[in-house]
């Protein structure tokens, strides 16, 4: 039986009707084999386009549809949804692009139709050969697991928090907040981190959407999109979170002392202990690495004074395993290990400071209660700031970490407002000013001088020496021999962002890729930012490269939007038909095709020695397909007949 094709050609207002001999292309069209009618329409997509199609459809008992307009990204699936409205398989229908492979792209309005023409025929004769195709659906998930509890993780908690929902957040540390719940105040406003911060960890503990575990690891992920199993190990704090105050009086009875890592190993903390004055949720805990108890040795001092009767030695940790839908990766960062550029001096020479270590001390809960001291306890009179350590180099960081800058003019204005007589020198090569308010910023810091600028060749090529108890640096200038700068009583090094070090197992777990920098791969960093190629897991914030708290914030948002959008309580989720399949009878088992696929569709089934393909993971890409030595796998609405169809049509003249 022959099909009945009905062909559309589309105006497109001036876009192909001016471009080519409009009629010409509409009269060839119509005298294509099978094609019971070719239809010119000033605008297919309108209403009124759309409505003729469906009354066609009815009238004529068409039953293949040809649209020939605009690229089938932008209208394949509005057209699909005419089909399937008008009762007829949507896979049935075939775009032929002829605006942006035709009127857009030849100048020449001959060449342009004959263009037309063999677009249209080529469109003709493969849609015969299409299939009906039948999306699947599947029960899902609407629960949502966020790792990392910084900005990027609380504002995808917090967006994603809706009725019906359960939501998630895991953060390995005792608090949440992040970096950021550490700094004294933020850029481009100089705003109160804590401030601005606080009143969002607030709304996070009081979500009745949303489970907080705290203090916990991911240790295993099976699964997939709309149905993932997670397991987690929440670890034992030793402390009740139902009773605990956090007054702090287990803190100052313990006897143990090592270095604390809150404020970058700057003082010390206690084995028990709150991890920084405001931290939420603001709980002790008891560190087992260090407390004696844990090493064998008699001591209950902090048991023994707990008003509350919270601290509790028998305490252990807990797998907890969760369903969820999807994930958001927003695991944060790590700075570059200043130690590994030995000419900086850092670690040898004193008041050689990394910039995290600059943020607890200006920061009033820090171990200098907010005062920038030298190791000795005086003021500094002579600063040196330094741009772009680790970053911008090929053999570290090749990446601009984009805060930097920003940060180090954030340093100079709080050290000038707290120490007006200091000098001040920012040494760069290069400054990026992201962000509208950014520019604003750097000529408020100008005109308030609060620092000098000295632009130099390449600032991973400077050497910082001591110089009885005074900090030299040797420079190259941009033009000229190399020069020393002396006197500098601190040095403060701007240190560029990479992805969080301990992300590596997660990269493992949850089958993510990273770059070089140990940021998270995106699936396409134009189009999909927040997306991986495992479907159903995203990233934000920066997992994913150098943010500052506006786009963390951001990229936290759009994460939680993909998910709403997919995800919806008491919904199914709706399978894309256009997917691989195995031949059992063809597949000899070689599994060649498993090691290809960029999705992790493909698996082995041990007991049929074949290979087999997740529908839900699988994005229809054909690699799997071109690369099956037995010809067993076929792509779905992209099957060789189709394709070699519409090959002779557009080669046939």
């Amino acid at each position: 039986m022959s099909e009945r094709i009905g062909v559309y050609v589309c105006e497109c207002g001036p876009n192909i009707k001016d471009a080519l001999r409009f009629n010409e292309v509409v009269s060839y069209a119509g005298g294509l084999d099978n094609v019971v009618f070719a239809k010119p329409f000033k605008l297919m997509c309108s209403a009124e386009g759309k409505e003729l199609i469906a009354k066609d459809i009815a009238r004529h008992k068409l039953s293949r549809i040809v649209i020939a307009a605009c690229s089938p990204r932008e209208h394949e699936i509005t057209f699909r949804k005419v089909l399937e409205g008008a009762g007829m398989n949507p896979y049935f229908l075939q775009i032929a692009n002829i605006r942006e492979h035709c009127s857009w792209v030849i100048k020449d309005p001959a060449a342009a139709t004959e263009q037309a023409k063999r677009t249209i025929k080529a469109a003709v004769k493969r849609v015969v050969y299409n299939e009906a195709l039948f999306s699947k659906e599947i029960d899902l998930q609407a629960d949502v697991l966020v790792v990392g509890a910084g900005i990027a993780g609380i504002t995808a908690a917090l967006t994603l928090a809706q009725k019906k929902r359960k939501v998630y957040l895991a953060e390995k540390l005792p608090c949440i907040g992040g970096k950021v719940g550490r700094f004294a105040e933020v850029f481009p406003k100089l705003e109160c981190a804590s401030c601005m911060i606080g009143p969002k960890l607030d709304e996070v503990l009081r979500n009745e959407n949303i489970s907080l575990l705290t203090y916990s690891e991911i240790k295993e992920v099976t699964g997939f999109y709309g149905n993932f199993n997670v397991k987690i190990n929440k670890k034992a704090r030793f402390i009740n979170a139902e009773t605990c105050i956090g007054c702090g009086a287990c803190v100052k009875v313990c006897p143990v002392k090592v270095k604390n890592e809150y404020n970058e190993g700057l003082d010390e903390r206690k084995a028990v202990y709150i991890p920084y004055p405001g931290s939420l949720p603001n709980l002790a805990v008891i560190d087992r690495q260090h407390c004696i108890r844990f090493k064998k040795q008699e001591c209950g001092a902090c048991q023994s004074v707990c008003p509350f009767g919270a601290v509790n030695y028998a305490d252990a940790d807990q797998i907890i395993e969760l369903k969820v839908g999807a994930v958001v990766l927003a695991t944060g960062y790590d700075l570059f290990n200043a130690a590994s550029l030995p000419q900086y001096g850092y670690g040898k020479i004193d008041n050689v400071y990394t910039s995290l270590e600059i943020e607890r001390l200006l920061n009033t809960t820090g171990p200098s209660a907010g005062k920038v001291l030298l190791k000795n306890g005086e003021s500094p009179r002579k600063i040196a700031i330094i741009h772009c350590v680790g970053s911008r180099n090929k053999k570290y960081l090749p990446h601009c970490s984009s805060v930097c800058c920003l940060s180090s003019l954030k340093f100079a204005r709080l050290i000038k407002k707290q120490l007006p007589d200091v000098s001040i020198v920012g040494i760069y090569s290069d400054l990026c000013l992201p962000g509208k308010d950014s520019q604003a910023f750097f000529e408020s810091a100008r005109e308030e001088k609060s620092m000098e600028f000295m632009r130099v060749n390449l600032t991973d090529a400077l050497e910082i020496k001591d110089r009885n108890g005074k900090i030299c640096i040797k420079h190259t200038a941009l033009a000229g021999p190399a020069q020393e700068l002396e006197s500098f009583d601190m040095v403060i090094l701007a240190l560029g962002m990479q992805g969080n070090k301990d992300s590596e197992e997660l990269i493992k777990i949850f089958d993510v890729n990273k770059d070089n920098s140990n940021f998270l791969v995106e699936e396409n960093a134009l189009l999909e930012p927040v997306s991986t190629v495992t479907k159903g897991i995203f990233i934000a914030g920066c997992a994913a490269g150098p943010a500052d708290i506006s786009v963390s914030a951001a990229q936290g948002m759009a994460c939680a939007g993909k998910i709403l959008s997919r995800l919806e309580p008491g919904e199914k989720l709706k399978l894309d038909p256009c997917v691989a399949e195995v031949n059992a009878d063809l597949c000899s088992g070689c599994k060649s095709c498993i090691g290809l696929c960029a999705y992790k569709a493909i698996s082995y089934d041990e007991g049929k020695k074949r290979a087999k393909v997740n529908e839900v993971l699988c994005r229809g890409c054909g690699i799997c397909v071109s690369a099956c030595p037995s010809a067993a796998i076929i792509a779905k609405h992209f099957t060789d007949k189709q394709i070699l169809e519409e090959i002779k049509g557009y080669c046939d003249k």
